[in-house]
């Protein structure tokens, strides 16, 4: 019984490191660190974010959260469907992170299986 609990605690918790070949040459850490693109430093990945963008079809929540760390805004829908904001630049958001922007922003909508199912820009730089 403890070796298939450990197994298991060890196969959760390499699992929630994992990050796709395709996706690994993204600059996640910058991202990450400019958390709602108040340092502008996201406006700079922009390119970089738009070659991944369809690579992220189909993949598990989990996996844009290890790329694209925690969002700037969610919204949760009907039937469990949720939208991450992540913001380009900054905006009103820097002001108060409570508020939506009209900044430029990515929206990455994961459907009710956990899946990643469409990535959009609010207006594309």
């Amino acid at each position: 019984m403890f070796r298939k609990l450990l197994a298991l605690m060890l196969l959760v918790s390499l699992n929630a490191c994992y990050v796709p070949d395709t996706l690994k040459g993204f600059d996640s850490e910058t991202w990450k660190a400019d958390r709602f693109g108040c340092e502008s430093k996201r406006k700079n990945l922009v390119q970089d974010f738009d070659k991944i963008r369809k690579e992220l079809y189909g993949k598990k929540e989990f996996i844009v959260r290890n790329v694209l760390g925690k969002p700037d805004h969610e919204e949760l829908l009907e039937r469990s469907t949720r939208i991450y904001y992540y913001y380009f630049e900054p905006g009103a958001q820097c002001d108060d992170r409570s508020k939506m922007s009209e900044a430029n922003r990515a929206e990455v909508r994961i459907n009710s299986l956990g899946k990643v199912s469409e990535v959009t820009y609010k207006r594309p730089l």
